[in-house]
């Protein structure tokens, strides 16, 4: 690891929610090497087992039938019986959030604005919402180095697996950017952080969109203002000038 790292995560479904997120933090190796051990003395300190998976955890904490999936993880299913307790190991994973990550990265891709511009030209062909966002994540964290005059560059990790990561490590290579490093959940506790934030945001652009007189979770207040953060959600208008300044084909009319 460099001087400073950056772990990103994703959230949200393309074909099925209005949102795709990917964010996470950047901290200098010293932070993460503190991050790594407090996560994981957490987990061992709440009987929980790692990797930690917010989606999994918030079901198991909200929706009885979460422990009769197949796939319930009996340990979150557990401690979702006692609210003090759950309540407790949360506040201390967003401890750990806040005081080790010196600025957090967010890229929102609205799924209805982009599903437009796509419909006219072929955008999902070269760059998928994940790449989108995760180019858009990338372009942040350059903008961090250049600020603050980081003199080695960050070293930029993604959780592996996720759907459009082909087209963005193109989308890199094609720029004359190295290709993306990602990395399993389970062996970085940064990722499993970056998922906690990435759902985060997302439960809450969902939460706005059918209330606009929604009260964020205290999780989300501590995430959002107790970090600073470089935050972007593409509009119609940039991802217009995106296509232009790529020359993305329009969709051929359908007779």
């Amino acid at each position: 690891m460099g001087l400073f790292a950056a772990y990103l995560d994703a959230a949200g479904d393309w074909k099925n929610q209005p949102f795709v997120v990917v964010a996470g933090y950047i901290a200098n190796s010293t932070q993460w090497r503190v991050f790594d051990n407090t996560w994981k003395t957490i987990h061992d300190d709440f009987r929980l087992d790692l990797p930690f998976h917010m989606s999994d955890f918030a079901s198991a904490i909200t929706n009885e039938k979460y422990k009769l999936q197949t796939n319930a993880r009996r340990d979150y299913v557990e401690i979702a019986q006692d609210p003090i307790r759950w309540g407790g190991f949360l506040t201390n994973l967003l401890i750990a959030q806040v005081t080790m990550a010196n600025c957090a990265v967010c890229c929102v891709v609205p799924m209805d604005i982009y599903n437009q511009i796509d419909s006219v030209v072929e955008l999902r062909e070269l760059i998928p919402p994940y790449a989108l966002g995760a180019r858009y994540c990338v372009e942040r964290i350059h903008r961090w180095e250049k600020e603050f005059e980081i003199e080695e560059p960050v070293e930029i990790v993604f959780e592996g697996g996720d759907f459009g990561q082909g087209e963005f490590s193109k989308l890199m290579v094609g720029e004359g950017m190295p290709i993306p490093t990602y990395k399993n959940k389970k062996d970085f506790a940064g990722l499993q952080g970056a998922d906690h934030y990435a759902w985060e945001i997302t439960n809450r652009k969902k939460q706005l969109d059918k209330n606009m007189k929604f009260e964020p979770r205290p999780e989300m207040v501590y995430l959002l203002h107790q970090i600073p953060r470089l935050h972007i959600e593409p509009t119609q208008e940039s991802l217009i000038n995106i296509c232009h300044e790529r020359g993305i084909k329009a969709r051929a009319w359908k007779k």
